[in-house]
């Protein structure tokens, strides 16, 4: 099961580690009823760098569309 990201916050946890509360509903019937649970999550910056960089190249990567299934990198 795949949630929905509805809403996220960033900031710091103690001013040590980076912080974001990412805010999900869990099926479709959740999404149209309005109900989203909340999950915190505490990284170190170095998580937190190579998550916003990974999240990049993945925007990246679903704007081009699914690469045909004969290419090869």
């Amino acid at each position: 099961m795949i949630g929905a990201l509805t809403s996220f916050s960033v900031g710091t946890l103690d001013g040590r580690d980076a912080m974001m509360v990412i805010e999900l509903a869990t099926t479709p019937e959740e999404y149209e009823r309005g109900i989203r649970h909340q999950m915190p999550v505490a990284m170190t910056p170095e998580h937190a760098r190579e998550l916003g960089e990974a999240l990049l190249l993945a925007a990246r990567a679903a704007e081009m569309g699914e690469a045909p299934s004969y290419a090869f990198n």
